[in-house]
């Protein structure tokens, strides 16, 4: 018989920030995950994994993958644009897949790691971690259970934080959809999942605004200069380098060498990408984005994506027939409001040790261990259900870049 709590072997392709994550909770949990192999071209990164997490290493993925070596499950950690091929590459040798999101960056793209899934009997968990927070875990137990009634609409936003949208979408790697993906693709397809999630019914059309309208460069203070290491207006401007990531450390692991220590932070600062002022970018990704989406029961949802807030958070506003639900997800806060009755707290336990996200990193890597186990799980996102919530984020570019035409959300070619 079959062991019901069996040690997985785990390989990943990429060991940065997301990599990394994984390879902290096999180090964590070594009952349930042992890190078998990391491909990584970076050398340092590998001396890492190997150094610390006792992984086997090697400079080339493909090495890996055709090492012969058995994996239970191999997670992509990679650049988006990398995705496919990397998901392809493993599919093709009999590897199921832990995928980071976005799945990959074009539909094309998306439906041929589909369908080499299908064709090769792979599954594919998509790294889709807002269901596994023990906050939207317990919206979704509220929805089941009938507390609001039936759900009419919904109001969601996405606010990114100014520090954050600064160092991802301006100065670093998500900051150009050519280089990288669109924002709704690369930040907000979390977001169109936990709406199909929540609403549970497909999505039948999408309208879209939304532009880059504030970091440009003629929106550049007078005498400002390209790094903010030379710019005289450096100390009144709230996106000067040297203050935001000093203050806001975790950032920074992007170009510090060895501790973050504010001495490391600020000699590697200097005159790296990272110094760029915020107004003479290649960046193209918007800064403000708000979407309407259409159900096929004729329930709506809108989802705002704005750069510009104090901190980091999402919050949910859900308007059912017999309750509202209203949230903020980093502070743990849902509150019930029955119509004509007494509004009431719900607990949001949080007990996750490892990665971020609110505890989806980690109630995510325990809920695939579950399924890989045959027990139950929940929150459990595939690859068919993750390609329906990137068609939505497609057609939400699409009708942004298009003035906000309605976009149709078609699962299958001819649909």
């Amino acid at each position: 018989m079959k062991n019901s709590a069996e040690r997985k072997r785990l390989a990943i392709v990429g060991f940065g920030g997301r990599g990394h994550i994984y390879g902290e909770f096999a180090r964590r949990y070594p009952e349930k995950f042992q890190l078998a192999a990391v491909a990584e071209t970076d050398p340092d990164r590998r001396k890492d994994a190997e150094d610390n997490f006792g992984a086997k290493v090697y400079a080339d993925y493909r090495e890996m993958l055709s090492s012969g070596e058995k994996f239970d499950l191999v997670a992509i950690a990679t650049q988006d644009r990398q995705h496919k091929e990397h998901a392809l590459y493993a599919l093709e040798r009999g590897y199921d897949l832990l995928l980071e999101k976005p799945v990959a960056v074009t539909e094309g793209d998306c439906l041929d790691i589909y369908r080499s899934a299908e064709r090769n009997g792979r599954k594919v968990y998509v790294c889709h971690v807002l269901r596994y927070t023990p906050f939207y875990s317990a919206i979704r137990r509220l929805i089941d259970e009938g507390v609001p009634g039936e759900i009419v609409n919904i109001h969601a936003s996405e606010n990114v934080g100014y520090y954050h949208q600064a160092h991802s979408y301006v100065r670093g790697p998500w900051r150009n959809s050519v280089e990288s993906s669109p924002m709704i693709l690369a930040k907000c397809c979390h977001d169109m999942d936990i709406l199909r999630y929540l609403i549970g019914e497909k999505c039948v059309s999408v309208n879209s605004y939304g532009s880059l309208s504030y970091f440009r460069k003629e929106n550049a203070p007078e005498g400002s200069t390209q790094f903010c290491s030379d710019c005289p207006r450096s100390e009144e401007c709230i996106y000067n380098a040297q203050k935001l990531y000093t203050r806001y450390i975790w950032p920074a692991g992007y170009f510090t060498k060895g501790e973050l220590t504010e001495q490391n932070i600020l000699r590697d600062l200097k005159y790296s990408p990272y110094d760029r002022c915020v107004y003479r970018c290649d960046n193209d990704v918007v800064d403000h984005q708000s979407t309407v989406l259409l159900f096929e029961k004729g329930k709506t949802a809108v989802h705002t994506m704005t750069a510009f807030s104090g901190e980091i958070y999402r919050d949910i506003k859900i308007y059912g027939t017999k309750a509202e639900i209203v949230g903020v997800m980093e502070d743990n806060f849902l509150e019930v409001r029955p119509l004509g009755g007494k509004a009431y707290r719900v607990d949001v336990n949080n007990e996750a040790s490892v990665g971020g996200h609110c505890g989806g990193d980690y109630y995510m890597m325990l809920q695939i261990w579950n399924a890989m186990n045959g027990r139950p799980c929940e929150g459990i996102t595939y690859l068919d259900v993750s390609l329906e919530s990137h068609l939505m984020a497609f057609c939400a570019e699409k009708s942004r870049l298009s003035g906000g035409s309605t976009q149709f959300v078609r699962l299958r070619e001819g649909e």
